[in-house]
């Protein structure tokens, strides 16, 4: 009896070592991961007039049922090379000529260099493990003689909110063709000049050192030039915490003297617009709360993020008006305020400002400011804008006897930017809209007015565009982007005493 338990619980150990094995052969162990299939993508872009090879731009959208690549997944872009980078769907070369890794499969390839210039796209590109070659040449067909394309409200990693090393904002930069970033981490100075020299980049990109002041209870506030202190608490940054505007901003006029004060993103919010915080009525150029300041030389007009919802930047634009009916002698400016690689693309919108020459390496800051404060500038996510008004241009103050104004307009687009409005406004109303038909020609528009204000004014143009970006600009998903684009004044000086004044009272002491 004992040796018949014996085997049965011999026999049961053999049918459990058994089971064992059947289950093993049944439910082998998972094969190791393997790399996805990989080509190389070959790309050689280049002056369509001089040959020469550019910065530019690839974004690759899946098309077959192959889906968008993932470069990174992540605000921090992968090295292709010496003269390239490669984040989320897009590789941004300072060179025009690489290559770059790319998962196999159908791509539509669309070669870009920003707004003045055309754009190129491979259609149902196939990358095998062979690779794969893009050849383009792209025509630079806007003329921006005179103009430096500027973008002043830009994050990276020194802000707690971004994670862009500074390093990658110079290639995303040069090849969306912005010739000026200023550095507005949030409270500290950062400044992108070593990165620029690093990548011997300074032909293309110059910078400014900057601060967003950043404020719990009142909102944000780009402000540049601003000097260097290694041995401050940021750098040099701005003291703003527990402290009012109309403190802070004193602090900027006496360290920096020469520098712009741009209020950002005025209406974004009630946590973080400053007009929302401040209970600002512009109609009646009041404010609410003590503490608000009108001692800025810029707004704002469009943020980035608020590209999508025009309603938004139309409320801003209400503003600014008001605020110019007031004698408040803002300038608008456009900016990305870009914490990322990918939707918010940094320079749309950007701003044109006047400058003696357009070479960035030329470029000291604080023309750019002074420039700014003389309101020669106009912002746009591609249009280009010239307005004159009795020989004067954007900026200027010019004689308008009996109130007499004689305006001449002038747009000029890519052909993949489209231009369905041009609107004029006298003293901030409109005076006059036109519907543009579609086109392709670098010129989209060309028009002249004659208007007539019985007192000192100004004569604004704008420009709306009906057609995405995409996929330029944008990620066709969660982010769309519009031609738009909005001039600084033309101011007219009907009295004949050198100055632009309407006599409208201010609503703060």
């Amino acid at each position: 009896m004992a040796w018949a338990k014996i085997v049965g619980v011999g026999a049961w150990y053999a049918l459990g070592i058994s089971a064992v094995v059947a289950a093993a052969v049944v439910a082998p162990p998972s094969p190791p991961p393997r790399l996805a299939v990989e080509g190389g993508l070959s790309f050689d872009v280049r002056d369509a007039k001089t040959g020469q090879p550019i910065p530019c731009k690839l974004t690759l959208v899946g098309v077959d049922g192959t889906p968008d690549p993932e470069f990174t997944r992540v605000d921090i872009a992968r090295q292709e090379g010496d003269g390239a980078i490669a984040a989320f769907n897009r590789i941004m070369s300072l060179t025009g000529v690489g290559v770059a890794h790319v998962p196999a499969g159908t791509y539509d390839v669309t070669v870009s260099r920003g707004p003045e210039w055309e754009i190129s796209t491979a259609r149902h590109l196939k990358i095998t493990a062979r690779g794969a070659t893009v050849t383009a040449r792209l025509d630079h067909v806007v003329d921006t003689h005179g103009w430096l394309s500027a973008d002043f409200h830009v994050h990276a990693a020194r802000s707690p909110d971004s994670r862009v090393p500074m390093h990658d904002r110079i290639f995303e930069f040069v090849a969306d063709d912005v010739q000026m970033i200023v550095a507005t981490d949030h409270n500290v100075i950062s400044d992108y000049e070593p990165y620029i020299r690093e990548l011997d980049a300074g032909r293309y990109i110059t910078s400014a050192v900057g601060d967003e002041l950043t404020t719990a209870a009142w909102g944000h506030f780009g402000a540049f030039p601003l000097p260097r202190n290694l041995e401050a608490p940021g750098q040099g940054a701005i003291l703003v915490h527990g402290r009012r505007p109309d403190d802070f901003f004193k602090d900027v006029r006496r360290n920096a003297p020469d520098a712009i004060i741009d209020v950002h993103h005025p209406r974004i919010d009630a946590e973080i617009g400053y007009f929302d915080i401040g209970q600002f009525d512009a109609r009646s150029d009041r404010a609410g709360r003590a503490g608000f300041s009108w001692d800025f030389d810029a707004l704002e007009v469009m943020n980035g993020y608020q590209d999508p919802v025009r309603r938004s930047v139309d409320r801003v634009v209400e503003d600014w008006f008001s605020l110019l009916n007031h004698d408040h002698l803002v300038t608008a400016t456009g900016n990305s305020d870009t914490h990322h690689l990918t939707f918010n693309i940094g320079g749309y919108p950007r701003n044109y400002v006047k400058v003696r020459e357009d070479k960035p390496e030329r470029i000291d800051p604080r023309e750019i400011a002074t420039a700014l404060r003389g309101h020669h500038a106009f912002f746009t996510t591609g249009p280009f804008v010239a307005l004159a008004v009795n020989g004067g241009a954007i900026g200027d103050l010019v004689p308008a006897r009996g109130g007499k104004a004689h305006a001449e307009i002038t747009v000029q687009a890519a052909s993949w930017v489209s231009v369905d409005r041009v609107t004029l406004y006298l003293n901030g109303e409109e005076a006059k809209r036109w519907t543009v038909p579609p086109g392709t020609a670098a010129v989209r528009f060309h028009e002249t007015f004659d208007l007539s204000t019985p007192r000192d004014g100004y004569v604004v143009v704008r420009v709306d565009g009906g057609k995405s970006l995409s996929p330029v600009v944008g990620d066709r998903k969660t982010f769309t982007a519009y031609p738009f684009a909005l001039t600084n004044p033309v101011f007219l000086d009907v009295d004949g005493d050198g100055k632009y004044r309407t006599g409208s009272p201010h609503g703060h002491p």
